[in-house]
């Protein structure tokens, strides 16, 4: 029983660190490209670089505690991350209704315009009844072009909000990916403090409290970002 749940438990740590090696490299190009994101890895850095498999050996109660800090803390990063998230996708979808709503109706006036102006054309019939006025024929070309380029705006809007609503969406998957490793580190650092009360600290226990950092880390990094 004990030799399939560490095998388990190895296969998930192998998982976890593959999904640590990406991070990394995703970390890094934000790292060299932002420096506010360059500040906060920094600070998160120099917190971790203390626990050194060394020190964690000497002093698994304490790094179990700073971890378990570490975790909260990134717990209630992410929730405000996924906040700010909603808020901001709440807004992309009342510019795109906006947007569809000005298309709808200057779609629908632009055909009766042109027809307008080519039958008042042909008939020589200048000025025009309009909206409630008379138009002359610059008018309706104004009008015609103007209309024309607020829904081709228009269009352009609801294509990029569309892109937007996307990236959220995915920005979405990805803090509720992070909040799964945390909850899982969680559940890591509860084992390990029991692993402590009933044995000594093995090679292989350290390894396993080593991963906890190591994939701590990396989800703290994604919730600052």
């Amino acid at each position: 029983m004990i030799g399939r749940k560490d095998g388990a438990a190895g296969t998930v740590f192998a998982v976890l660190l593959g999904i640590v090696a990406i991070v990394a490299i995703v970390i890094a190009v934000v790292y060299f490209t932002s420096d506010p994101a360059r500040t906060k890895l920094d600070a998160a850095y120099n917190q971790y670089a203390h626990w050194t498999p060394e020190n964690i050996a000497k002093d698994p109660e304490n790094y179990l505690n700073f971890c378990e800090g570490q975790a909260n803390k990134a717990l209630v990063d992410l929730k405000a991350s996924e906040i700010s998230i909603a808020m901001t996708r709440g807004k992309l979808e009342a510019m795109q209704e906006s947007a569809k709503a000005q298309i709808a109706v200057g779609e629908k006036k632009l055909p009766d315009l042109k027809e307008l102006y080519t039958k008042t054309e042909a008939a020589n019939g200048w000025p025009v009844d309009w909206e409630g006025a008379k138009r002359d024929k610059e008018y309706l070309k104004r009008q015609i072009v103007s209309l024309s380029k607020q829904v081709e705006g228009q269009k352009s809007i609801q294509t990029k909000v569309q892109d937007a609503i996307k990236k959220m969406d995915l920005q979405v998957t990805r803090v509720q990916d992070a909040r799964a490793k945390t909850q899982e580190q969680l559940a890591e650092i509860k084992t390990g403090r029991e692993m402590l009360k009933v044995q000594k600290i093995t090679n292989e226990l350290t390894d396993r409290l080593v991963s906890i950092k190591s994939v701590l880390q990396a989800t703290i990094s994604t919730a600052s970002e």
